[in-house]
């Protein structure tokens, strides 16, 4: 039953989401997440596994680790900037819920396909020689972990991608020593590599639907990795893939080594910790919010309120509606109605919204063709003035504006025959 009924909310959240029915856009993130956990959950179950859901208190444990452990990665990013972002809502504790309710599905993420797998055997026989791990190599590893994350944060542009191994080494060694059974130090140790293996695997798997899911969602992140800006699958350059295997690793052993030191006082510190992280988060990753109708830049407010009272209280839909229709419907000269729907396009574009949408105006760049035909360096001297935008950030938008604006090519022409004339009856 349970099956069945998380099926059917994530279908139905892929329409709605498709009809732009609200607040299905901005949330979809998290009405995709949720079903598709409790998919997971329900085959460990016909698998013969335990439910999480029969374990309310292990369960909720499990969701504000998981949110705490990935705000850690988060406090990384202040200083890395190689994601931010966009069309969150608007209030701050609408905002903050939605990024920690999102957060929480990380650890089930990764924990639940592994399950899956071990339950269906895969590579429980994977096996190489033993190791004899002494205190020395525990330690190397730890300051191996620390050093690279030091060097991470040194030089974030360059040694960005370490950031997804070096967690692991500083966490690793701690879980050996405190928990051998869920320890994958030990695990290396006995020759055992199935738990890892499938914890990558999970980790991938994970990965695409994160990727897959945010695609689909307004409220998402967006990624602007120092060198790999070009080649992306949904939001995630090519090679960032590579990332989520180990990431998973890091999830696991984070998650066991916090878990069993859940009292009052590692709640109330985690606590503090969560409210300083988002607070980071707000100043300097979010690039903008849910975009309101009345905060169209460059729009009086007798045009809104004139579209508003015909039927258009999204401004994604009046940049999706033609000039005329806005003019006929909401009784606007066509100038108006045209200014509506160019302001709207380039608040809409890419996250841009209404801030940075009003210094774009106000710098000269109107319209999404005043975008693409300017270069980022132009565009970020004029828009510059906090946190965001940054000058990759930027360049997002104008790559986006070039791809809407790209002409499209006319027909190729016809080629002449090389054949013969046909031969005429005599």
């Amino acid at each position: 039953m349970r099956l069945a009924t998380a099926a059917l909310v994530l279908i139905a959240a892929v329409l709605l989401r498709g009809y732009e029915i609200p607040p299905v856009p901005t949330w979809f993130y998290v009405l995709a997440w949720y079903p598709t956990l409790v998919i997971l959950d329900e085959v460990v179950v016909v698998l013969g596994g335990e439910s999480l859901l029969t374990r309310p208190r292990e369960l909720a444990v499990m969701l504000w680790w998981s949110a705490v452990i990935w705000l850690l990665f988060e406090a990384i990013n202040f200083r890395l900037r190689d994601w931010y972002y966009v069309f969150l809502p608007a209030g701050r504790v609408e905002r903050w819920l939605g990024i920690l309710v999102s957060l929480a599905t990380v650890v089930p993420a990764v924990l639940l396909p592994e399950r899956v797998l071990d339950r269906l055997g895969v590579w429980r026989d994977v096996r190489s020689r033993t190791l004899a791990l002494e205190p020395r190599h525990l330690d190397i590893a730890g300051w191996v972990g620390w050093g690279l994350l030091a060097a991470v944060l040194t030089f974030p542009r360059y040694l960005y991608p370490l950031t997804w191994g070096a967690v692991w080494l500083t966490a690793e060694p701690l879980l050996y020593r405190r928990d051998r059974e869920r320890s994958l130090f030990a695990d290396i140790a006995r020759g055992s590599w199935g738990r890892i293996a499938r914890l990558m695997a999970a980790g991938l798997f994970a990965g695409a639907l994160w990727e897959s899911f945010n695609a689909l969602a307004r409220g998402r992140w967006i990624y602007t990795v120092p060198f790999l800006e070009h080649w992306k699958i949904f939001e995630m350059p090519l090679v960032g893939f590579i990332g989520f295997p180990f990431f998973a690793l890091e999830v696991w052993s984070l998650y066991y080594l916090l878990v069993p030191r859940t009292t009052r006082r590692t709640l109330l510190a985690s606590a503090a910790f969560v409210v300083l992280v988002l607070s980071g988060i707000d100043h300097w990753t979010v690039s903008s919010t849910t975009p309101a109708l009345r905060d169209l830049p460059g729009v009086t407010n007798a045009v809104t309120s004139r579209l508003r009272a015909a039927g258009w209280e999204n401004v994604f839909r009046v940049a999706q509606s033609p000039v005329a229709e806005l003019a006929y419907r909401a009784n606007l000269s066509p100038e108006d109605a045209r200014l509506a729907r160019e302001a709207a396009r380039l608040v809409t574009l890419r996250g841009i919204g209404t801030v940075h949408a009003a210094a774009l105006i106000g710098g000269g760049f109107a319209s999404i063709e005043d975008l693409a035909r300017s270069d980022p360096d132009s565009v970020w001297k004029v828009v510059r003035g906090g946190t965001r935008p940054t000058l990759p950030e930027v360049r997002v938008w104008v790559r986006a504006a070039q791809r809407q604006t790209r002409p499209t090519l006319p027909p190729a022409p016809a080629q002449p025959s090389t054949l013969p004339p046909a031969r005429q009856p005599s």
